[in-house]
Parts: structure tokens; sequence; C-alpha cells
């Protein structure tokens, strides 16, 4: 049985959530969704409810696509243009939400802004009127298998045939084989955004920035 690509559902919600921490890590052993939430379950139960919650952003499911293996979900993507996520505050209210519904105190929530600044900071910006390309995560036991390939290809696809003139994607410096399969569907690095205080977070120095004309 080949590979089904398919838009993300409400029961997909567990798996996207598991994507969005593999975005987050790369290539590295944490990334910021660790950092915020340290324990297995908290961090679970966070991005279940920032995945499939009422605010839309660019970690919902509902700009998600997925690609099964022989019946099984492997890997997973978002592509959306950011106007189309309202007033681009939806993760915040839903990054609120998670952390009302696991009772964090407010000092603990108040560190997050700086916790997380040096990674945000060097995250690329989203403009309006570009197709973007984010969250992109697969299974170890489905890697290899061509399914970031085949949902990068139908992505793409989506934003051509809504008329976008170009889309973009980032990933870590340094995540040699994301960046190999980006550039292998016509991605070019145009910037990179590095910092020391990054490197000191993430074990990387920074995002590449990567677009392609559509």
């Amino acid at each position: 049985m080949g590979a089904e690509l398919r838009s993300a559902r409400v029961t997909d919600v567990p798996f996207i959530a598991e994507v969005l921490c593999m975005a987050g890590r790369g290539h590295r052993p944490r990334g910021p969704w660790d950092f915020v939430f340290p324990d297995d379950l908290e961090r679970r139960r966070a991005l279940e409810r920032i995945a499939g919650g009422g605010e839309r952003s660019f970690c919902h499911r509902s700009v998600f696509q997925v690609a099964e293996l022989d019946g099984q979900l492997g890997a997973g993507l978002c592509a959306f243009e950011p106007s189309t996520l309202g007033d681009g505050d939806g993760l915040n209210r839903a990054m609120a939400g998670a952390l009302g519904e696991l009772g964090v105190t407010p000092e603990r929530g108040a560190a997050i802004g700086p916790l997380l600044s040096p990674y945000l900071r060097c995250f690329p910006d989203m403009p309006p009127g570009v197709w973007i390309v984010e969250n992109v995560g697969t299974r170890p036991e489905a890697r290899r298998r061509g399914l970031v390939a085949a949902l990068l290809a139908r992505a793409l696809e989506k934003g051509r045939r809504r008329g976008y003139p170009s889309a973009q994607i980032s990933c870590l410096i340094g995540n040699d084989p994301a960046q190999r399969a980006y550039e292998q569907v016509g991605f070019r690095v145009v910037e990179t955004l590095a910092t020391p205080d990054f490197e000191r977070l993430m074990g990387a120095p920074g995002f590449s920035r990567m677009t392609l004309t559509l």
C-alpha cells in the first residue's frame, strides 16, 4: 500500500502535536516546546490543546497536511498564507488557553517570554501574500520513504493553484537533511538569522530562511 496524502482531521490532533514537537527540535535533542513544557505529559496535553482548540494559528490542525503509510500516520506539515489565520495572535491565545488548562502559575507563565526570546528573535517573519510551509515532521520509522517530498509537492501545488507568487520555509542552520530535502523541491537559502543567544539555547546558530518562486 502506498502513501495517502490528505488534510488533517480532528482525530489527527495527537499526531499533529507530535509533528509540532519534532519540527521544533529539528536535528537537535530539544526545541522550544521542550523548554516551555519539560514534562512529557504536560507537553503533549499543551500541544494537543494548541493543535486542536478553537484558536487558529500555524500550529493548528486546520492548516496541516498529513501522510499515511500502510495505514499509519508518518509525516505532516502545515501550509498557509498568514492573513488567512486572522489577526495573527491565535498562537498566543492558544498558548494562554493551554497554560490555563494545565494550571500553570502566573510566575511560570511570565517566564516563558524571556525564555523563548532568543528563539523568537531568529524565527523568520511570515509576510502576508507569501505561501508559508512550516512545522515539517516525520516519525523515525517513516523516514526515507518519500513522505516529506510528497507532502512538499502537494503543499506547493496548492499554493500555485491559489495564485501565490512565492513560497517560504525555514530550517535550523546545520539541519542538513532538512535543507537538502527543501532544496530538492526548489527552495534556496536567501537569509540566515543567527545570534549567540540562540546558539546557547538551541545548540544551533539560528535559522535559514528559504524561498522559491511558485
